[in-house]
């Protein structure tokens, strides 16, 4: 699994699928990100053709000690609040990341990991985002792996309301990344994913 990577109960703010080890990464740490998992797996005679990355179409909160310490590895009281759509504390979906980043949140991307944050006032929330998308796809070619798998296709913006991105912007960009042709028969529908 290539996701869940940080979560509230470490104590500390870190991306939820972070393709990379970050320059504050200690400890275990150091081992939670895509690229090591994958290269753990291969090194330990893994066929790469079998290992599957996956694609989280949601993101890690936290609810930050201090709201000016807001970066990677920043102290965190609690798991972020709930959301109306998915009534999770400590977890928001693609679309409600839109959202807070609507109502004024200030995103950041954290180049070494290849992945976004965002936070305002005590809110953070690590994510992934079409960018991510498209960057992930390419490294996971690049090893010569066996595919993607997305979790789960129900938090993606599948209306397309909320990211001003188009229906389902995070499959249809890990798709088209990867060359995908969907065998549907309605072809109005393989359009959606």
């Amino acid at each position: 699994m290539t996701y869940d990577l940080h979560s509230s109960k470490d104590g500390y703010t870190g991306e939820n699928s972070p393709l990379y080890e970050g320059p504050s990464d200690h400890g275990i740490s150091a081992y939670l990100n895509v690229d090591y998992i994958m290269t753990y797996w291969k090194n330990h005679r893994a066929d790469p053709k079998k290992l599957i990355v996956g694609f989280p179409t949601y993101g890690q909160t936290f609810t930050l000690s201090d709201p000016s310490d807001n970066g990677i590895g920043a102290y965190t009281i609690s798991a972020g609040q709930t959301e109306k759509h998915t009534y999770e504390k400590g977890l928001w979906a693609y679309y409600e990341i839109c959202n807070f980043l609507n109502q004024g949140a200030t995103e950041k991307w954290n180049a070494p990991q290849e992945v976004p944050y965002a936070f305002r006032n005590t809110e953070w929330v690590g994510y992934d985002n079409v960018k991510s998308f498209q960057i992930k796809p390419q490294w996971l070619k690049d090893n010569n792996l066996g595919g993607a798998v997305v979790w789960p296709l129900n938090m993606n913006d599948f209306t397309g309301s909320f990211c001003n991105q188009g229906s389902f912007p995070l499959t249809s960009t890990l798709k088209k990344a990867l060359n995908v042709h969907c065998p549907c028969y309605e072809a109005s529908y393989c359009d959606e994913f």
